[in-house]
C-alpha cells in the first residue's frame, strides 16, 4: 500500500442467531461493564447470571420480542441485538443494539447487525416503522444510526431518561427502501444473515 494512502473501509459481515439460556454468561459479562453499560438503558444491570438468564428465558417466550447474539465471521459472539415492543396492529418495534466489548467497537459490527435487523424487521416481520432512543451523549451510535437514514421521530419528543437526555430516531418501511439501495443475491457464504 502506497505511504499515506488509506485502505477503504469494508463491511463486517455478521449472523444473527437467536439468543439462547447458555449465553447468560457472556451476556452478562456484557451489561456488567462499566463502559459499555453506561450508554444501556437498564434502570439496573442484572446481579447475576442467573438473573440474565430468567431474562433470557423470559423474551425467549414473548412474542413481541426478538433478540439475537450477533456473531462475526468466525461465529465469535460480540454483541447482542433486538426488537421488543413488536406491535402487530400498529407494525412497529423499538430496535437496540449493543456491541459488548471496546476492542470490537468501531469494526462494523453495529452498522452490520443493524442493517440485518432492520431487513428482518421489515421483510420477515412486514414492519411499517422501527423506532430507537439513544443517548445524545453516545455520539458513536447516533452516527452509525444517522448514516443508516434513521430519522428524529416525528411521534415522541427527546426526553431525560436515567439522568440523561434521550435522542429518538425512526425508519420508516418507505425511508428504509429508498436507501438500502440495491438487495444483494442471497449467498450460501458470509453476508449478514438472521436466522430464526
Amino acid at each position: 500500500m502506497a505511504e499515506g494512502k488509506r485502505r477503504k473501509p469494508t463491511m463486517a459481515r455478521v449472523r444473527l442467531r437467536p439468543i439462547r439460556p447458555e449465553d447468560a454468561e457472556q451476556c452478562y459479562l456484557w451489561v456488567t461493564d462499566p463502559d459499555v453499560g453506561r450508554y444501556l438503558g437498564l434502570v439496573q444491570p442484572p446481579v447475576s447470571v442467573e438473573q440474565e438468564r430468567a431474562w433470557i428465558v423470559q423474551v425467549m417466550g414473548d412474542q413481541c420480542q426478538r433478540h439475537f447474539v450477533i456473531e462475526d465471521e468466525g461465529g465469535r459472539p460480540v454483541g447482542t441485538c433486538g426488537l421488543r415492543g413488536i406491535d402487530p396492529f400498529e407494525h412497529t418495534a423499538h430496535l437496540g443494539v449493543l456491541i459488548g466489548s471496546r476492542h470490537d467497537w468501531g469494526r462494523g459490527y453495529g452498522t452490520a447487525a443493524t442493517r440485518a435487523l432492520l431487513e428482518y424487521a421489515f421483510d420477515q416481520l412486514h414492519l411499517e416503522s422501527v423506532r430507537l432512543s439513544c443517548h445524545r451523549d453516545n455520539r458513536r451510535a447516533l452516527r452509525l444510526y444517522q448514516k443508516l437514514g434513521f430519522q428524529p421521530s416525528r411521534h415522541q419528543l427527546p426526553k431525560w431518561t436515567f439522568g440523561r437526555l434521550e435522542t429518538r430516531l425512526a425508519m420508516t418501511r418507505h425511508r428504509w427502501e429508498q436507501t438500502r439501495g440495491p438487495r444483494p443475491e442471497p449467498r450460501a457464504e458470509g453476508g449478514s444473515r438472521v436466522e430464526e
